[in-house]
């Protein structure tokens, strides 16, 4: 019998062995992303950052959702209890500040990157804030360069058509790649 098949079969003996521990537990984010013509609110209920939850393009439960259409002033769209979103659809993501009790799971799952001050800038908005790269990989080639579906940044402030749409709650911008028309390297003052 080979090592790797003798492993297979106690393994496959041993049911201890074949459960996983939980890695962090769920928690409340809250979420507001704008597709083509709605903007989309509501928590998720989930133990990983954003970025990798929208990266993993699979769909997306919004529990207590609002939807409202762009440009329209009025009666949100009806929706369910929870509503189901593809992350495909979204152009834009603010999401709101981490659980602080997580800081130490986050730190230790951090993976060195380079911090870029940058101007993103799409259709219908422009993000400013910091952009967090793989040494070696330029800013201004990141959303071609890259597999992830969404380029996370980090102490941003967002505007979407004309309007300044990050209040001060969000933690972390998500970027659509393919709905950037430019990325451009910033330097930022001091406030």
């Amino acid at each position: 019998m080979s090592m790797w098949s003798s492993r297979l079969e106690r393994g496959a003996m041993d049911t201890r062995t074949s459960e996983l521990a939980p890695v962090a537990l769920p928690h409340v984010q809250e979420i507001r992303g704008w597709t083509e013509d709605l903007v989309v609110s509501g928590a998720i209920y989930s133990g990983d950052r954003l970025s990798d939850l929208f990266n993993r393009r699979e769909l997306i439960t919004l529990y207590r959702p609002s939807v409202r259409r762009l440009g329209v002033i009025g009666w949100p769209v009806p929706t369910e209890e929870r509503l189901e979103v593809d992350p495909f659809d979204f152009d834009l993501v603010l999401g709101s500040p981490l659980d602080p009790a997580e800081a130490d799971h986050r730190a230790a799952r951090r993976i060195h990157k380079v911090r870029y001050p940058v101007i993103v800038s799409g259709r219908t908005f422009e993000v400013r804030g910091t952009l967090h790269l793989f040494p070696g990989l330029a800013p201004e080639y990141a959303a071609h360069r890259t597999n992830v579906l969404f380029l996370p940044l980090t102490h941003a402030t967002a505007r979407h058509s004309g309007a300044n749409v990050a209040d001060g709650r969000a933690d972390v911008v998500l970027v659509n790649r393919y709905a950037i028309r430019e990325i451009k390297q910033a330097v930022f003052e001091a406030a």
